[in-house]
């Protein structure tokens, strides 16, 4: 039972279906899908399109997606990777030397062909029961009639403000006189709308092949790019077999390489192998296995992780127990340079959604970093993705640029099951520190028996480019983890959003939570 002195709000509960997402307007999207006889795939997808509409900053459909997704009846999810590759025509050592080593977000070459588009379609046409015509409808009418700038989305929206200034198809519509739009604003996209509609008329292939595809690569070649349409028309996301471990009792899955998935996993064994996660769950030791468990998972996690169609990925060295006691052993002395992340920080979008029928899906998309790229193409609406950052900038390394690649992907729908029945569908956004986050509600969660919207709310530590960063009620923490041997400092922002639906099977109650650090919302029926 929550503190009802302190400011907070308790989880949203139901007994028929549960949404939550980084958005309200995504939320309420959803959830009215679900009130109009759609499934859990149909309510999600909508809620993406809305996102990348209301949450510009955060996601688009000139980003990538990844779900995961457990079928009423099935004993295991399925997944979906949905990001996309660099240019068939990338030429490496030009892109080097132009774009940066790592590539500079705001570079040409670090926009890699959009994936989230196919996905959408791709869940539909398998696992949905409304057209996509019809998903898309909300969308389109936030596009075109426009909507209100909520606050954090105006705090991140002004954070890119001068990457917006560069070029004036991203400044003459996102920017106005140089500056963000304030909170209560109203913003149409009436060029993104246009797109939309062609996409709900003509299906994904009015986005990757055609006018819209052929005008998105001129766009991007003009600007120094390598694309073409004919990478467009080649693009598409490929269905996978989800990655696991055990926690106390609970499968936990994730999305396979190219994404960092795998890091969470091994930030679990590491924890398990270091006792579990006992003790005050704000305490000081809580957090520095936290820390030390993330150091040593990102360290792998940079030495490994890239697209498994380049070269295998040693995956036992992230789901094996024995290896993760192996590296337990050594987690207090691993260098903590050695666990640098290529970049700090990411903006990204999620739902989560749990139907009448027990249908689970984990949906996540992004554009990197703030407005991605920053580039717009001012004929078709889209915002670029700059997720080829996310390559390494060492030539011979696993997750090298190449053409035709995927980069070391950050976003990650997670998913954990019990019994062979899923318990908790649930996403953390901010870029590196998604696989920490993952980590820190599993065990609120399941050691801790915290309820949802309660672990969501509590502070986080965030072990980023060998600094521990300290949300500020944990900051009477920061001497004594600082004696522990960490680089310590106050978080200059609000750490992350999470958001996700727990699953009670022995009451049939659905619990929703949604962080307090977005805009977002979680909805029950």
């Amino acid at each position: 039972m929550r503190d009802f002195f302190r400011p907070g709000r308790s989880s949203a509960t139901g007994l028929t279906a549960a949404v939550a997402s980084s958005h309200a307007l995504a939320s309420g999207a959803a959830l009215r899908v679900l009130t109009e006889g759609g499934n859990a795939v149909d309510a999600a997808v909508t809620a993406t399109f809305v996102l990348s509409v209301v949450e510009p900053q955060s996601t688009g459909i000139g980003g990538d997606c990844f779900a995961l997704y457990f079928p009423a009846g099935a004993d295991r999810p399925v997944g979906f990777n949905g990001s996309g590759r660099t240019p068939a025509g990338l030429d490496p050592a030009r892109a080097r030397a132009e774009g940066g080593a790592p590539l500079a977000e705001t570079s040409v070459h670090s926009v890699t062909i959009p994936g989230m588009v196919d996905g959408m379609a791709q869940l539909l046409s398998r696992y949905g029961t409304w057209p996509l015509e019809q998903v898309i409808e909300p969308a389109i009418g936030y596009a075109e009639r426009g909507f209100p700038v909520h606050p954090r989305v105006a705090e991140e929206w002004a954070f890119a403000a001068g990457k917006l200034a560069r070029t004036p198809g991203a400044r003459n519509v996102l920017l106005r006189n140089y500056e963000a739009p304030a909170v209560g604003d109203v913003i149409r996209f009436p060029q993104l709308a246009a797109t939309l509609r062609r996409i709900a008329g003509g299906g994904r292939d009015a986005f990757y092949r055609g006018e819209v595809a052929e005008t998105m690569a001129r766009f991007l070649a003009d600007n120094g790019g390598f694309h073409s349409a004919t990478d467009f028309a080649a693009h598409r996301g490929a269905w996978v077999e989800p990655i696991s471990t055990t926690y106390n009792g609970h499968d936990v899955w994730q999305i396979p390489p190219n994404g960092q998935g795998a890091t969470a996993l091994l930030m679990l064994n590491l924890l398990e192998a270091f006792g579990g996660d006992a003790g005050e769950f704000d305490g000081f030791e809580r957090h520095r296995k936290l820390a030390d468990a993330a150091r040593v998972a990102f360290r792998e996690r940079n030495r490994l992780v890239a697209d498994p169609e380049f070269g295998p990925v040693a995956l036992e060295v992230f789901l094996d127990k024995s290896e993760a006691g192996w590296l337990a052993a050594e987690a207090r002395t691993a260098r903590a340079d050695e666990a640098k992340a290529p970049r700090a920080r990411g903006d990204t979008a999620y739902v989560s959604v749990v139907d009448k029928d027990r249908n689970a899906i984990s949906l996540i998309s992004s554009l990197f970093e703030g407005f991605g790229s920053g580039l717009r193409d001012p004929d078709t609406g889209v915002i670029f993705h700059n997720r080829g950052s996310g390559f390494s900038a060492l030539a011979d390394h696993p997750n090298a640029l190449a053409p035709n690649k995927r980069p070391l992907h950050t976003i990650i729908p997670g998913m954990v099951s019990q019994n062979g029945r899923p318990v908790l569908a649930f996403g953390v956004t901010g870029g590196q520190y998604q696989p920490i986050g993952h980590a820190q509600m599993i065990t609120g969660l399941v050691d801790h028996g915290l309820d949802i919207q309660d672990v969501i709310d509590r502070p986080r530590s965030f072990l980023v480019d060998g600094r521990l960063q300290l949300e500020p009620a944990l900051l009477v923490q920061q001497e004594a983890l600082a004696a522990a041997g960490y680089d310590v400092a106050p978080a200059m922002r609000a750490v992350g959003g999470a958001h996700g639906v727990w699953i009670d099977w022995d009451t049939g109650v659905l619990s929703g939570g949604s962080d307090p650090r977005k805009d977002g919302i979680a909805l029950a029926l």
